[in-house]
């Protein structure tokens, strides 16, 4: 996915942090980031779910504003969880009008 070569050995390397960091969030996580809406499925196989709880632990790290919806029945559409799904709309315009409000 990130259009370059990687190998076995460089995981968990500071050299895969590098070619990975163009597709990764995680990776650009800092004081500055702006505050994070994450919705994650937890039978997500595009971007499996143990990456979602490592950005939501940076994110902490940091101190980020940020709010973890979890999808419990659902993969990366977000398809299976009605209830979550309704809390993601909420979150999403609570977000909008805090943080990019229309004047």
């Amino acid at each position: 996915m990130a259009g370059k070569e990687v190998t076995p050995d460089m995981f968990g390397t500071p050299e895969y942090d590098e070619v990975m960091k163009d597709i990764s969030a995680l990776l650009w996580v800092d004081e500055n980031t702006v505050p994070t809406l994450l919705a994650y499925g937890k039978y997500d196989k595009v971007q499996p779910y143990f990456g979602a709880v490592r950005l939501d632990k940076r994110l902490t790290e940091y101190n980020v504003p940020h709010d973890f919806i979890v999808f419990e029945h659902s993969g990366h559409g977000l398809q299976n969880d009605n209830k979550q799904a309704l809390e993601y709309t909420k979150k999403t315009i609570e977000y909008l009008e805090k943080y990019m409000p229309v004047k």
